[in-house]
């Protein structure tokens, strides 16, 4: 069955009588994780305008002649488009013209309207398939990937994108190396539902296993993430790359009120730009381990959800009600397993302080207060 839209949760029995999560269900693979399996690269003829306009999007937007192209267009119907990843791929095609088309010349001058040729279609395709309507994650990432050598492995090396940012080789790099991480987390998927049983089940041993495999799986991921830096200078990313991330509204965006979209609202509509906070992935691990973030913190991983495939959030927040591992760990006087949980805690805060130098240019992040908050002391069950 081709990958759906919206479809709800089933549970399954396991052979030892525990209520299962069925990741098919939510559209998460094993081998690939939160990424669209086998994602298309061009829509068909009829979009051809879409398919130009995209694939040129970091010449048109150096040259400052997207918008002259844009204007151009016609606006294309698109029902006209059939099956999921069609869907998906004309979505993440308007995402990059339409951030193309707002921060052609920076801050200045930005458009207040997005023309309907963008918006109208753009929006339609955002209600379908639950996602909203600004280059995100979901966008930048989960759809658009491919292999160079598909007969070769998965690996970083052999990982290329279809449509990319200004920036050249290094918006390239950039995107090929987030692909990467969430490829490392499908490794961790196993586990985690694992984990979950076992924790239901209150088996300590292997509960420990399958967090220690999710602890190595966050420390491949930070590996990963450390490669950004071979093919990625900081003033690409700041300068260039990051502007096209920039969402509208709120104070200190030139689009304080937020972006018109005409022929679909004629009041302005705030969106929050690209964010790592919108892979599903940490977002996971927070709801398998019990992780608890500040309230501000919290919020703002919450509205990052919306942002993510519907299907995927429904996963997260299945977690978060079926997770029982914070409990049993607490309860459980094997201290070799609350050593194993905290380890994964550990890796999990050492892997979004990395993220945050990175993006912060900090030169350091003290770390040893953090990991306290989400890690457990050992106490036996005799203990009151």
């Amino acid at each position: 069955m081709e990958e759906g839209v919206e479809n709800p949760a089933k549970d399954i029995m396991d052979t030892e009588g525990l209520l299962s999560i069925n990741l098919s269900d939510f559209h998460v693979s094993q081998r690939v994780g939160f990424l669209l399996e086998k994602p298309l690269a061009e829509l068909p003829a009829y979009f051809e305008p879409w398919n130009q306009v995209c694939s040129r999007m970091p010449e048109l937007v150096m040259q400052h002649r997207l918008r002259q192209e844009v204007d151009k267009m016609d606006v294309l119907d698109h029902h006209k488009l059939q099956g999921y990843r069609q869907l998906r791929l004309a979505h993440l095609q308007l995402s990059f013209i339409s951030a193309g088309y707002i921060w052609q010349d920076g801050d200045k001058g930005v458009p207040e309207k997005l023309p309907r040729c963008l918006a109208v279609p753009w929006c339609g395709l955002s209600k379908t398939l639950g996602i909203q309507p600004v280059l995100s994650h979901s966008d930048l990432v989960l759809a658009n990937w491919t292999t160079v050598d598909p007969d070769s492995p998965l690996a970083l090396e052999n990982l290329r994108c279809f449509y990319t940012l200004p920036g050249g080789g290094e918006a390239d790099w950039f995107i090929t190396v987030t692909v990467q991480m969430e490829l490392d987390f499908a490794a961790a998927l196993k586990p985690v539902v694992s984990a979950l049983k076992y924790a239901e089940n209150s088996n300590a041993e292997k509960l420990k296993i399958c967090l220690t495999q999710i602890t190595d799986v966050v420390r491949k991921m930070k590996n990963s993430l450390e490669r950004m830096h071979d093919n990625l200078s900081a003033d690409t990313f700041y300068n260039t790359l990051r502007p096209f991330l920039t969402g509208w509204g709120g104070e200190g965006s030139p689009l304080p009120e937020g972006l018109v979209y005409e022929g679909v609202s004629d009041t302005p509509i705030q969106m929050n730009g690209g964010s790592a906070a919108q892979s599903s992935t940490l977002q996971t691990l927070d709801a398998t381990l019990g992780i608890v973030h500040s309230e501000d913190k919290q919020d703002f991983l919450k509205k990052m959800r919306m942002y993510m495939p519907p299907d995927h959030r429904h996963f997260i927040e299945t977690l978060e009600q079926r997770s029982k591992i914070k409990d049993f760990v607490k309860s459980c006087s094997c201290q070799a397993l609350t050593a194993a949980y905290n380890d994964c805690v550990t890796a999990v805060v050492v892997f979004r302080s990395y993220h945050i130098q990175i993006v912060t240019k900090a030169t350091s992040v003290n770390l040893r207060t953090v990991p306290q908050a989400g890690k457990l002391e050992h106490t036996s069950q005799s203990s009151t």
